[in-house]
């Protein structure tokens, strides 16, 4: 017996007891519902009514009861006409959402997607993140009209366009916008600290200053660089 099949045995050996007794089955949810359409998130408004939200990439949020016996799925808001759209396996469109940790009274979330840009002739893309404003009367639908522009990222390429916002322990928001695209980062974005591609953020959305839309939280570890590193990094590499 090889060294390698003593050492697979013995792990299978170490692992049979966990995997006889597994607690844990999967099993179909929500199998009143129509399938959804590239289905990207599904998350909750932690607002105390038990709803969830679904994201779709092609650009339309789902908003359905958090029951098995669900039947229906509102639509909360339809960005189609806004946000890129992709073909199969395309990385780019509505990529994320973050509901504000105190939505339940300002009725604020936020989106991250990319949409297209005409620049020199030819088509590029671009990454938003943008706040929304929940209807104060019906919470199952956002206003379209209330977009409120955050921060944009040119993307040089279509694909690896990162998406992902949630907010933090601490009520900041966090960001990734991606590496910026192509295969094996060939701008070298993970390592330059003078671009926000490649790199997890961290802003603060309840204050504005320096001319943006929301201001950087004292605690990052760029703040108040004199280098030219984008003060917005909070993890990079």
């Amino acid at each position: 017996m090889t060294r390698k099949n003593y050492t697979l045995i013995v792990i299978l050996l170490l692992l049979s007891p966990i995997i006889g007794s597994a607690q844990y089955k999967l099993r179909p949810a929500f199998t009143g519902l129509a399938d959804f359409n590239k289905p990207i998130e599904m998350v909750h408004a932690d607002d105390g009514t038990n709803r969830l939200f679904i994201l779709q990439q092609g650009g339309i949020i789902y908003v359905i009861n958090n029951s098995p016996s669900v039947t229906v799925k509102k639509i909360f808001l339809n960005l189609t006409s806004k946000v890129s759209q992709g073909s199969e396996g395309s990385e780019i469109g509505l990529l994320g959402i973050a509901f504000h940790p105190d939505y339940e009274n300002n009725r604020y979330f936020y989106v991250s997607y990319t949409f297209d840009t005409i620049v020199g002739g030819f088509n590029t893309y671009r990454s938003r993140i943008a706040r929304y404003t929940a209807s104060s009367s019906n919470p199952d639908s956002a206003l379209a009209s209330s977009e409120s522009i955050i921060l944009t990222q040119p993307q040089p390429y279509s694909n690896h366009n990162g998406g992902k916002v949630a907010f933090g322990p601490d009520g900041y928001l966090y960001i990734s916008f991606g590496d910026g695209g192509s295969g094996g980062d060939p701008q070298g974005n993970g390592q330059n600290r003078a671009t926000l591609l490649g790199k997890i953020l961290r802003i603060n959305i309840d204050s504005a200053g320096g001319g943006k839309q929301y201001s950087i939280p004292v605690t990052n570890p760029y703040y108040g660089n004199g280098s030219g590193y984008k003060e917005e990094i909070y993890s990079y590499g």
